[in-house]
């Protein structure tokens, strides 16, 4: 059960407080109706229902998708290409994640049921880590000659498999 202040004000009464239970999972755009917390009938007799209708801040790390949750991730081009270990945050801390070697910009990876817990139910979403790779601007002169002797070897291998296609055709 998770609970929430709320500052409720209207043309017709004061300000009031109202802590406000509601059970995990709740949406955005959601109404939730809190039975006899309204503005009183118009004989004044019994208070009426009061629907709060939920706006879900947005989470500067996560992304909400109904119970599931996307996050970015960003790896260097060594990490990319070579694989490793990061650490990912999710809801309940964070985990270290295995990327494997030769992970592409905008692939991803779910952790299963990382993500939110689906209202009146004992599901949980996953959670999606997308993968983003940063091109580096300023190479030292050492990392400028391995990637030219990287490219002249990847150049080499694409000819070789060119000619072999070409032979066999």
């Amino acid at each position: 059960m998770a609970s929430f202040y709320l500052f409720l004000s209207c043309c017709l009464c004061k300000t009031s407080e109202q802590l406000l239970f509601t059970s995990s999972g709740v949406d955005n755009n959601e109404t939730l109706r809190v039975s006899r917390s309204g503005g009183a009938d118009p004989e004044g007799n019994q208070p009426g229902d009061l629907y709060v209708t939920i706006r879900v801040r947005e989470d500067p790390v996560f992304r909400r998708e109904g119970a599931d949750i996307h996050v970015d991730a960003v790896l260097s081009v060594s990490q990319a290409i070579l694989g490793g270990t990061i650490q990912v945050p999710t809801l309940t801390g964070d985990v270290v994640l295995k990327v494997r070697q030769g992970t592409q910009p905008g692939q991803k990876v779910v952790l299963k049921g990382k993500g939110i817990k689906t209202r009146n139910s004992s599901f949980y979403g996953n959670q999606y880590v997308h993968f983003n790779v940063t091109i580096p601007t300023n190479l030292t002169q050492r990392q400028i000659t391995l990637m030219e002797e990287f490219a002249r070897e990847e150049q080499a291998e694409y000819e070789r498999d060119a000619a072999a296609g070409g032979a066999t055709g």
